[in-house]
């Protein structure tokens, strides 16, 4: 089967995760890393997801699931050790319309979820479309050795440089080829060694505005915030 790629954005919005075990609790925290609110239904919780209860961060529905507790989910993964109640989640989401993942059971997904790398903004999805979840781990680790924290902090610079060019009110094409000069410049390269003397030059050079070592790292700070806020 192909899978149509997409990223959806979960910020404030409902999702339900049905289990209680190690694979429930990992794909809970994932959804509250990218912002959702999470609700879990589980005759038990694992010590984390009960420590995530006790604070307040997910809400425990209940032991049991029922077709109403959909209302208002924007997206459900069904986690439990049970084939049939996790076939049972399936189906009342494939009536309601509701994206659902349901673990190692392709057959009832109507989205499967890919191995991912992230640094800071850069998100790097790899998925072998149910066929071998081993091989894209495998990819997502050579991955993670080849793209290193420096992406994120490079993406955080190109930020505030993205919302500086733009309100220079530019044509689209110009705007373009500085965009392209700068990725195709030592920045990148200047970021990951941490010097932020030689970044603030090149970003000097490209964009004929004034950068100083300061505003690389008042970049790099605004970006940390945002990724906290995301979190």
């Amino acid at each position: 089967m192909a899978y149509y790629p997409i990223l959806m954005d979960l910020e404030g919005k409902r999702a339900l995760v049905v289990g209680g075990g190690a694979v429930a609790e990992r794909k809970a925290l994932t959804l509250l890393e990218f912002g959702a609110y999470v609700d879990v239904i589980s005759r038990e919780l694992s010590p984390s997801l009960n420590a995530l209860f006790e604070k307040g961060r997910v809400r425990w529905l209940g032991r049991y699931f029922e077709e109403e507790q959909l209302n208002g989910a924007v997206l459900v993964i069904a986690a439990t050790d049970d084939v049939s109640a996790n076939r049972r989640v399936g189906i009342a989401c494939h009536a309601k319309g509701i994206p659902v993942n349901v673990v190692d059971q392709p057959a009832d997904c109507t989205f499967i979820v890919p191995a991912v790398v992230r640094r800071g903004d850069l998100l790097l999805a790899v998925s072998t479309s149910g066929r071998s979840p081993a091989l894209a781990r495998a990819v997502r680790e050579e991955l993670e050795k080849r793209f290193g924290p420096e992406y994120g902090d490079f993406l955080a610079i190109m930020g505030s440089v993205r919302e500086d060019v733009l309100s220079l009110d530019r044509d689209h094409k110009a705007n373009r080829a500085v965009f392209q000069e700068l990725v195709r410049s030592n920045l990148l390269e200047a970021v990951r060694m941490k010097d932020w003397s030689w970044a603030a030059r090149i970003l000097t050079e490209t964009l004929g505005t004034a950068w100083s070592e300061v505003d690389v790292r008042e970049s790099l700070e605004q970006g940390e915030r945002r990724a906290k806020q995301w979190r």
